[in-house]
Protein backbone atom coordinates (compact mmCIF):
# COMPACT_ATOMS: atom_id res chain seq x y z
CA UNK A 1 0.00 0.00 0.00
CA UNK A 2 1.09 3.64 -0.87
CA UNK A 3 2.28 5.77 2.25
CA UNK A 4 -0.32 7.92 3.60
CA UNK A 5 0.15 10.90 2.26
CA UNK A 6 -1.69 14.12 3.48
CA UNK A 7 -3.27 16.44 1.03
CA UNK A 8 -1.35 20.01 1.10
CA UNK A 9 -1.72 23.03 -1.04
CA UNK A 10 0.76 25.84 -1.37
CA UNK A 11 2.88 24.37 1.33
CA UNK A 12 -0.30 24.67 3.87
CA UNK A 13 -2.36 21.60 5.42
CA UNK A 14 -5.46 22.96 3.50
CA UNK A 15 -7.53 19.27 3.68
CA UNK A 16 -8.86 20.67 6.63
CA UNK A 17 -12.29 21.08 4.83
CA UNK A 18 -14.90 22.93 6.86
CA UNK A 19 -18.24 22.12 4.82
CA UNK A 20 -21.54 23.01 5.86
CA UNK A 21 -22.94 20.52 8.10
CA UNK A 22 -27.10 20.39 6.37
CA UNK A 23 -26.29 19.50 2.60
CA UNK A 24 -29.26 18.99 0.34
CA UNK A 25 -29.59 15.62 -1.36
CA UNK A 26 -28.67 17.19 -4.64
CA UNK A 27 -25.88 18.96 -3.44
CA UNK A 28 -24.60 15.36 -1.97
CA UNK A 29 -25.74 14.09 -5.04
CA UNK A 30 -23.23 15.82 -7.32
CA UNK A 31 -21.07 19.07 -6.80
CA UNK A 32 -20.17 21.70 -9.34
CA UNK A 33 -16.64 22.29 -10.27
CA UNK A 34 -14.20 24.81 -11.69
CA UNK A 35 -11.49 22.59 -13.89
CA UNK A 36 -8.14 23.61 -14.98
CA UNK A 37 -8.12 24.19 -18.94
CA UNK A 38 -10.58 23.90 -21.63
CA UNK A 39 -11.09 21.31 -24.10
CA UNK A 40 -9.44 17.52 -23.94
CA UNK A 41 -7.36 17.19 -20.88
CA UNK A 42 -9.63 19.41 -18.16
CA UNK A 43 -8.78 18.37 -14.34
CA UNK A 44 -10.44 18.07 -11.58
CA UNK A 45 -7.60 18.74 -8.94
CA UNK A 46 -6.74 16.74 -5.82
CA UNK A 47 -8.40 20.03 -3.95
CA UNK A 48 -11.21 19.72 -5.28
CA UNK A 49 -11.81 15.73 -4.90
CA UNK A 50 -10.71 16.30 -0.99
CA UNK A 51 -13.36 18.63 -0.13
CA UNK A 52 -16.15 16.29 -2.25
CA UNK A 53 -14.64 13.34 -0.13
CA UNK A 54 -14.85 15.65 3.45
CA UNK A 55 -18.17 16.27 2.96
CA UNK A 56 -19.47 12.81 2.30
CA UNK A 57 -17.39 11.86 5.54
CA UNK A 58 -18.85 14.24 7.55
CA UNK A 59 -22.57 13.39 6.25
CA UNK A 60 -21.59 10.01 8.34
CA UNK A 61 -19.55 11.29 11.07
CA UNK A 62 -22.46 13.86 12.26
CA UNK A 63 -20.88 16.93 10.47
CA UNK A 64 -17.74 16.77 12.79
CA UNK A 65 -14.83 19.13 10.51
CA UNK A 66 -12.04 16.43 9.00
CA UNK A 67 -8.70 16.73 7.14
CA UNK A 68 -8.40 14.31 4.56
CA UNK A 69 -4.99 12.19 3.92
CA UNK A 70 -5.09 10.25 0.28
CA UNK A 71 -3.06 7.12 -0.04
CA UNK A 72 -0.70 7.27 -2.94
CA UNK A 73 -0.30 10.30 -5.63
CA UNK A 74 -2.23 12.20 -8.43
CA UNK A 75 -5.60 12.35 -6.71
CA UNK A 76 -7.30 13.78 -9.42
CA UNK A 77 -10.32 12.96 -12.57
CA UNK A 78 -9.86 13.26 -16.18
CA UNK A 79 -13.12 15.03 -17.57
CA UNK A 80 -13.80 13.86 -20.96
CA UNK A 81 -13.18 16.27 -23.65
CA UNK A 82 -17.55 16.75 -24.13
CA UNK A 83 -17.94 16.27 -20.42
CA UNK A 84 -19.28 18.75 -17.51
CA UNK A 85 -16.51 19.17 -14.73
CA UNK A 86 -19.39 17.60 -12.09
CA UNK A 87 -18.42 15.26 -9.39
CA UNK A 88 -20.28 12.25 -8.96
CA UNK A 89 -20.43 9.81 -6.25
CA UNK A 90 -20.59 5.99 -7.44
CA UNK A 91 -19.92 4.43 -4.54
CA UNK A 92 -18.40 5.74 -1.04
CA UNK A 93 -17.62 3.50 2.32
CA UNK A 94 -16.34 5.06 5.27
CA UNK A 95 -14.77 3.45 8.70
CA UNK A 96 -15.82 5.91 11.74
CA UNK A 97 -13.29 4.08 13.83
CA UNK A 98 -9.99 3.60 11.70
CA UNK A 99 -10.95 6.86 9.55
CA UNK A 100 -10.33 4.67 6.43
CA UNK A 101 -12.47 5.75 3.20
CA UNK A 102 -13.04 4.58 -0.08
CA UNK A 103 -14.72 6.41 -2.58
CA UNK A 104 -15.49 5.73 -6.55
CA UNK A 105 -15.67 9.13 -8.23
CA UNK A 106 -16.93 10.53 -12.38
CA UNK A 107 -18.04 13.07 -13.85
CA UNK A 108 -20.87 12.61 -16.91
CA UNK A 109 -19.23 10.84 -19.74
CA UNK A 110 -16.43 9.30 -18.04
CA UNK A 111 -16.33 5.60 -18.88
CA UNK A 112 -15.18 4.31 -15.87
CA UNK A 113 -14.87 6.01 -12.11
CA UNK A 114 -11.50 6.83 -10.32
CA UNK A 115 -10.93 4.99 -7.21
CA UNK A 116 -9.62 6.91 -3.97
CA UNK A 117 -8.31 5.79 -0.79
CA UNK A 118 -7.34 7.61 2.45
CA UNK A 119 -7.93 8.48 6.30
CA UNK A 120 -10.07 10.94 7.30
CA UNK A 121 -8.39 12.71 10.15
CA UNK A 122 -11.18 14.87 12.79
CA UNK A 123 -10.01 17.90 13.44
CA UNK A 124 -10.60 20.79 15.95
CA UNK A 125 -9.71 24.69 15.91
CA UNK A 126 -7.64 26.19 19.02
CA UNK A 127 -6.91 29.64 19.85
CA UNK A 128 -3.41 30.51 19.10
CA UNK A 129 -1.15 33.57 18.64
CA UNK A 130 -0.58 35.50 15.40
CA UNK A 131 2.79 36.89 16.52
CA UNK A 132 4.70 36.55 19.76
CA UNK A 133 3.74 38.53 22.20
CA UNK A 134 6.39 39.25 25.35
CA UNK A 135 5.91 38.64 28.94
CA UNK A 136 3.48 41.31 30.93
CA UNK A 137 2.29 42.02 27.51
CA UNK A 138 -2.03 42.25 27.73
CA UNK A 139 -3.05 39.72 25.09
CA UNK A 140 -6.08 41.30 22.61
CA UNK A 141 -9.06 40.13 20.65
CA UNK A 142 -6.39 41.26 17.42
CA UNK A 143 -3.65 38.99 18.82
CA UNK A 144 -5.36 35.38 18.20
CA UNK A 145 -5.95 33.85 15.31
CA UNK A 146 -7.59 30.22 14.85
CA UNK A 147 -5.51 27.09 14.13
CA UNK A 148 -7.10 23.90 13.24
CA UNK A 149 -4.99 20.82 14.91
CA UNK A 150 -5.76 17.09 14.83
CA UNK A 151 -8.74 16.37 17.42
CA UNK A 152 -7.19 15.42 20.82
CA UNK A 153 -3.63 15.66 20.13
CA UNK A 154 -3.84 18.57 22.54
CA UNK A 155 -5.69 17.28 25.52
CA UNK A 156 -6.47 18.50 29.31
CA UNK A 157 -4.45 21.93 30.01
CA UNK A 158 -4.34 23.33 27.11
CA UNK A 159 -6.34 26.52 25.91
CA UNK A 160 -9.43 25.84 23.45
CA UNK A 161 -11.90 29.08 24.14
CA UNK A 162 -10.65 32.27 22.60
CA UNK A 163 -12.70 34.24 26.07
CA UNK A 164 -9.30 32.59 28.18
CA UNK A 165 -6.66 34.11 26.45
CA UNK A 166 -8.23 37.70 26.01
CA UNK A 167 -7.14 40.62 28.78
CA UNK A 168 -4.62 37.79 29.85
CA UNK A 169 -0.76 38.11 30.10
CA UNK A 170 2.12 35.55 29.03
CA UNK A 171 4.15 34.61 32.01
CA UNK A 172 6.93 34.09 29.85
CA UNK A 173 7.92 35.50 25.91
CA UNK A 174 5.10 33.58 23.60
CA UNK A 175 5.79 32.56 19.70
CA UNK A 176 2.95 32.58 17.30
CA UNK A 177 1.19 29.51 16.37
CA UNK A 178 1.53 27.40 19.11
CA UNK A 179 -1.29 25.49 21.28
CA UNK A 180 -1.11 27.28 24.79
CA UNK A 181 -1.27 25.74 27.87
CA UNK A 182 -3.14 27.31 30.91
CA UNK A 183 -0.06 27.30 32.96
CA UNK A 184 1.38 30.06 29.93
CA UNK A 185 -1.02 32.88 30.71
CA UNK A 186 -2.07 34.15 33.57
CA UNK A 187 -3.54 38.04 35.15
CA UNK A 188 -1.86 41.07 33.84
CA UNK A 189 0.80 42.66 36.72
CA UNK A 190 -0.93 45.86 37.63
CA UNK A 191 2.50 45.93 40.42
CA UNK A 192 5.69 45.59 39.17
CA UNK A 193 8.99 44.96 41.12
CA UNK A 194 10.56 48.02 42.83
CA UNK A 195 7.61 50.48 41.83
CA UNK A 196 6.02 53.30 44.18
CA UNK A 197 2.70 51.92 45.19
CA UNK A 198 -0.34 53.45 47.37
CA UNK A 199 -0.29 51.61 50.77
CA UNK A 200 -3.86 51.42 52.35
CA UNK A 201 -4.74 50.49 56.17
CA UNK A 202 -7.68 49.84 57.44
CA UNK A 203 -8.95 49.75 61.15
CA UNK A 204 -12.49 49.82 63.28
CA UNK A 205 -13.11 53.76 61.86
CA UNK A 206 -9.59 54.54 60.68
CA UNK A 207 -8.00 54.45 57.08
CA UNK A 208 -4.09 55.08 57.10
CA UNK A 209 -2.81 55.97 53.53
CA UNK A 210 0.89 56.06 53.00
CA UNK A 211 3.63 55.75 50.04
CA UNK A 212 5.64 52.17 50.00
CA UNK A 213 8.01 50.65 47.57
CA UNK A 214 7.19 46.70 46.13
CA UNK A 215 9.23 44.18 47.12
CA UNK A 216 7.51 41.51 44.59
CA UNK A 217 5.62 42.09 41.24
CA UNK A 218 2.16 40.88 41.49
CA UNK A 219 -1.78 40.79 39.66
CA UNK A 220 -5.21 41.51 40.90
CA UNK A 221 -5.22 39.80 44.50
CA UNK A 222 -2.31 38.50 44.90
CA UNK A 223 -0.46 39.10 48.22
CA UNK A 224 2.41 40.82 47.80
CA UNK A 225 5.48 42.18 50.35
CA UNK A 226 5.38 45.82 50.47
CA UNK A 227 7.81 48.12 52.24
CA UNK A 228 6.33 51.03 53.68
CA UNK A 229 8.88 53.90 53.23
CA UNK A 230 8.33 56.11 55.90
CA UNK A 231 8.93 53.12 58.92
CA UNK A 232 11.30 50.80 56.33
CA UNK A 233 8.61 47.72 57.79
CA UNK A 234 7.79 44.84 54.93
CA UNK A 235 4.50 43.99 55.22
CA UNK A 236 2.14 41.53 53.55
CA UNK A 237 -0.65 43.68 51.25
CA UNK A 238 -3.39 42.49 48.68
CA UNK A 239 -3.10 43.90 45.43
CA UNK A 240 -6.37 45.78 45.00
CA UNK A 241 -5.73 48.22 41.57
CA UNK A 242 -2.98 49.83 39.75
CA UNK A 243 0.06 50.37 42.05
CA UNK A 244 -2.24 50.36 45.09
CA UNK A 245 -2.30 47.62 47.99
CA UNK A 246 -4.45 46.31 50.86
CA UNK A 247 -2.36 46.38 54.18
CA UNK A 248 -3.25 42.70 55.66
CA UNK A 249 -1.73 43.72 58.94
CA UNK A 250 -2.91 46.06 61.22
CA UNK A 251 -2.77 49.52 60.57
CA UNK A 252 -0.15 50.53 62.69
CA UNK A 253 2.45 49.00 60.85
CA UNK A 254 1.76 51.37 58.11
CA UNK A 255 2.06 54.48 60.30
CA UNK A 256 5.83 56.10 60.69
CA UNK A 257 6.94 55.66 64.52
Amino acid sequence: MAPLRSFLLAGLATAALVLPLALSQAAAAQTQLASVGSGAGRIIGEREVAKRIAGLVQQRNGGQPVEIHFHGMDNIIEVPPAGQAVLQVESFSFDSRSGRFIAALTTPGRGEAVRFSGRAQPIESLPVLKNRIAAGQTITKSDVEWMQVPAGRYGGGYIDRIEDLIGQSPRRPLAAGLPLRSADIGTPEVITKNSLITMVAQGPGLTITTTGRAIEAGSLGDVIQVMNLQSKKTVQATVTGLNQVQVITAPSLVVLN
